[in-house]
């Protein structure tokens, strides 16, 4: 199971914190351009174009609204097979507020070798390998050659490279670096 959490300061209230994660323009700007609203059920999407060569959507769906406490939605890229979930909670502290954020994927059943996987989009399956046999031969010269013994069933070659980014320092740039920098440019005006 995947999973970060951060927690980070901010010398604002927490109101203050609450407007940067549910504002559609400051999202854009520390974030990603988006579609969010703060309700209950709205489903959204963040559109990804930080990564040099690589544009896509991610998908949301706000499933915890709790303002200005709580807020949780899903998130799923292309090449996911299931939705993470992203976690904000808003604590006030004294001198400013406590950002928390968790970042985890839904827990996944376990899937038995023979067991076929059921594919929730159609460019899985050009991502997936079937092995029919327990070892894979190849022949040349009238001699085989055995390249490698792979189990019997399926299994999920490809990870999402927009979730490894924001899980491997993506998050903590767009907490430590870009959020502050709106904090203090909206609340100068």
């Amino acid at each position: 199971m995947l999973r970060l959490n951060m927690e980070v300061f901010y010398p604002y209230p927490p109101q203050r914190v609450w407007q940067v994660l549910t504002n559609r323009q400051a999202l854009a700007v520390w974030l990603m351009e988006n579609d969010f609203e703060p309700r209950l059920g709205h489903q959204f999407r963040f559109v990804h174009s930080t990564l040099p060569g690589l544009e896509g959507d991610i998908n949301c769906v706000v499933i915890e609204l709790d303002e200005p406490r709580r807020l949780a939605f899903t998130w799923q890229d292309s090449m996911m097979c299931q939705p993470s979930v992203v976690t904000w909670t808003i604590q006030p502290v004294v001198g400013g507020t406590k950002l928390l954020l968790e970042h985890k994927d839904l827990i996944q059943k376990a899937i038995k070798l023979n067991e076929p996987m059921e594919l929730s989009q159609p460019w899985q399956g050009k991502f997936m390998h079937e092995s029919q046999a327990g070892m894979q031969t190849l022949t040349a010269n009238n001699r085989s050659t055995i390249f490698s013994s792979i189990p019997i069933g399926r299994y999920e070659a490809l990870d999402s490279i927009f979730l490894s980014y924001f899980l491997n320092g993506g998050w903590n740039y767009s907490l430590h670096e870009k959020l502050p920098q709106i904090l203090v440019t909206d609340c100068s005006n």
